[in-house]
C-alpha cells in the first residue's frame, strides 16, 4: 500500500511567515467561488515531530566516461542498477544484460578509473561479466547467480542532451511538409508525426548526416523549423528513511451534477498502483510511450500522482476533515515507458494528447538545461487555449534557467523546506514564480521513502490548482494569481 505526506511545513518561529488564507477575486458567470489556499502546505507528521532528513542529491549526479582515454568517472547518490547501467550503456555503447529480479542500488564516487576498477564500484557485491563479441563490441553481463541468468537487456541511455541522430522538423508557417521533402534527406527515417503541431520526428542513420541535414534544412529554408530531439534527464529517484507513518487522507472523490470535471495531466513516467483512496481520484494511465519503470521503488509518476492528491486535499475547502470532495481528477500520460528518461518529443506529445482530451491544468515534474524553441511552442499552444501548464524549477540550486519551466507561459515552481526558506538544491532564478514545499515521503512495501525536489512542489501546487478551480467553469488566470500571491518568491528566505 502506498501513502504520502508532504513532510516539509510552514514555519512557525521567527523566521519568514507564510501568507494568511486568500480569497477570490474573479470568477465565471455562475460559478462558485474557489475555496481559500490554507496557509500551510505540509505537516511535519502524524505526532507533530521534526521531519525524516535526506541529504539532497549531488548538484551534477551521473555516470561519466571518458572515450579518449577509456576511464570512468561517476557521482551515484543512490540511483537504481538498472538506470547506471543504462547510463553506461548509453555512453559506451556496450550491450548489458542484467539477471531478473535484481533491485540493488548504487552509490558511487570516483574519478578516472579504468573499466576493471570502476565496475567493481559501480556494482558492489553482484557477479558480472565483461568480454568482446566477435563484432568487437563489449557485452556485459550482472548477475547473482551465474551468467547465462542474465535474461534482461538494458537499453542505453546517455542522459540529458541532444539525441545526436534524430532531428525535430516542422513548418514554421504551420502548412503541411511534404512529405518528398523529408523522403529525400539522406539516411533518413520518419519515425513519428505530431499532427497537432504539424511536426516530424526523423532519424538518421548516423551523427554525421544528421548533422549535416540540419545544417542544410537550416540554412536552405526560410519556413523550416528544425532541432535535435533532446532527452531529459531521469528524475531523483527516493531515498530509503526510517520514521513515522503517515497519515490518512481525509478527501473523497465526488461527482458534479453535470457530469464535468476539471482533469490534471500528470505528463511524467506511469504511476504504479496505488492505495484505493489515492487511486479513486486517477483515470487509467494513457502510454504516450508503452511500457513500466522498473519495480521495487516507488516510480517518479507514483510520487507526483500522490502529492497531487494531497495538493488537492489541501485545496479543498475543509479540507482535513471527514467528508470533504471534490470532481477534479488526474490523468496520468506515461511519457518514460520503461526508459531512464524522456525526450522532447515524447514530452510534447503528451502535452499535445492532454489538450486534445481536455486536461486544462497540465504539470511538468521534469526538464532540463537545453531550450528546446519546439517544445515552448507546443506549451504556447495548449496555454492560449487556455490551460495552466505547471513545472519545476529545477534541482542545480543555481539561478541558470530550466526549460520548461523557465517559458513565460508556464508557471515555475521551486522548493522550500520546513524552515520556509528556498533548500539547497532548489533553483531560484528570475524565472521562478513561486515557492512550495518539495519534499515527500512514500511508503511501499513497509519502506519509507524520502522523495525531494521541485518535482514534488510542481505536483503540489498542480493539486492545489486543481482543488481551486475544480469547476471546469472557473477561468485558470486568477488561480494562477492566487498561487503566485500565496506562495510568493519574495517571501521565502535563501539557504
Amino acid at each position: 500500500m502506498l501513502t504520502l505526506l508532504l513532510v516539509a511545513s510552514a514555519q512557525t518561529g521567527g523566521g519568514a511567515a507564510m501568507p494568511a488564507p486568500i480569497t477570490p477575486s474573479t470568477t465565471s458567470p455562475g460559478s462558485p467561488p474557489a475555496p481559500a489556499i490554507p496557509p500551510a502546505v505540509g505537516q511535519a507528521g502524524p505526532s507533530g515531530g521534526a521531519p525524516l532528513n535526506a541529504a539532497p542529491a549531488s548538484r551534477r549526479p551521473g555516470l561519466r566516461w571518458d572515450p579518449t582515454t577509456d576511464r570512468y568517472e561517476a557521482s551515484i547518490p543512490g540511483w537504481p542498477v538498472h538506470r547506471v547501467l543504462a547510463r553506461l550503456g548509453g555512453q559506451t555503447g556496450w550491450r548489458i544484460w542484467i539477471e531478473d529480479g535484481i533491485q540493488a542500488r548504487v552509490q558511487a564516487r570516483f574519478s578516472n578509473l579504468p573499466a576493471r576498477e570502476a565496475l567493481p564500484r559501480i556494482l558492489g557485491g553482484l557477479n558480472y561479466s565483461l568480454t568482446t563479441s566477435r563484432d568487437g563490441r563489449r557485452e556485459l553481463k550482472v548477475f547473482a547467480t551465474q551468467a547465462r541468468s542474465s535474461n534482461r537487456e538494458i537499453e542505453g541511455d546517455s542522459g540529458e542532451g541532444p539525441i545526436p541522430d534524430e532531428l525535430i522538423i516542422r513548418s514554421k508557417s504551420g502548412m503541411p511538409i511534404d512529405p518528398k521533402r523529408l523522403a529525400a534527406l539522406k539516411g533518413a527515417t520518419v519515425v513519428g508525426t505530431n499532427g497537432v503541431s504539424g511536426a516530424y520526428r526523423v532519424k538518421f542513420e548516423s551523427e554525421r548526416l544528421a548533422e549535416e541535414a540540419l545544417q542544410g534544412l537550416a540554412d536552405g529554408s526560410d519556413d523550416l523549423a528544425v532541432e535535435n530531439n533532446q532527452r531529459f534527464e531521469a528524475p531523483e529517484t527516493p531515498v530509503a528513511v526510517s520514521g513515522p507513518g503517515v497519515p490518512p487522507l481525509r478527501l473523497t472523490p465526488t461527482v458534479r451534477p453535470d457530469g464535468h470535471r476539471r482533469v490534471i495531466a500528470l505528463i511524467d513516467s506511469a504511476p504504479q498502483a496505488l492505495s484505493p483512496e489515492f487511486q479513486a481520484f486517477l483515470l487509467p494511465t494513457v502510454d504516450v510511450v508503452p511500457g513500466s519503470p522498473a519495480p521495487g521503488t516507488p516510480s517518479h509518476g507514483t510520487s507526483m500522482a500522490e502529492a497531487m492528491v494531497r495538493g488537492l486535499g489541501a485545496g479543498t475547502t475543509e479540507a482535513g476533515t471527514a467528508g470533504a470532495g471534490t470532481s477534479t481528477r488526474i490523468q496520468p500520460y506515461n511519457v518514460y515507458g520503461a526508459h531512464e528518461s524522456a525526450s522532447t518529443w515524447d514530452v510534447a506529445r503528451g502535452i499535445s494528447q492532454a489538450a486534445q482530451d481536455g486536461a486544462t491544468i497540465i504539470n511538468l515534474s521534469l526538464g532540463s538545461a537545453q531550450d528546446s524553441p519546439y517544445l515552448r511552442d507546443v506549451i504556447q499552444q495548449v496555454t492560449d487555449q487556455g490551460a495552466l501548464v505547471i513545472a519545476a524549477a529545477g534541482n542545480n540550486g543555481s539561478t541558470d534557467a530550466f526549460y520548461p519551466a523557465a517559458y513565460e507561459s508556464t508557471l515555475a515552481v521551486t522548493a522550500t523546506g520546513r524552515s520556509g526558506q528556498l533548500t539547497p538544491y532548489a533553483n531560484r532564478g528570475g524565472f521562478v514564480d513561486l515557492a512550495v514545499p518539495g519534499s515527500t515521503v512514500v511508503q511501499l512495501g513497509g519502506q519509507s521513502w524520502m522523495v525531494q525536489g521541485t518535482s514534488v512542489s510542481s505536483a503540489y501546487a498542480s493539486g492545489l490548482a486543481g482543488a481551486l478551480g475544480q469547476n471546469p467553469q472557473t477561468p485558470l488566470g486568477p488561480i494562477r494569481s492566487k498561487l503566485i500571491e500565496a506562495f510568493p518568491m519574495e517571501a521565502v528566505r535563501k539557504p
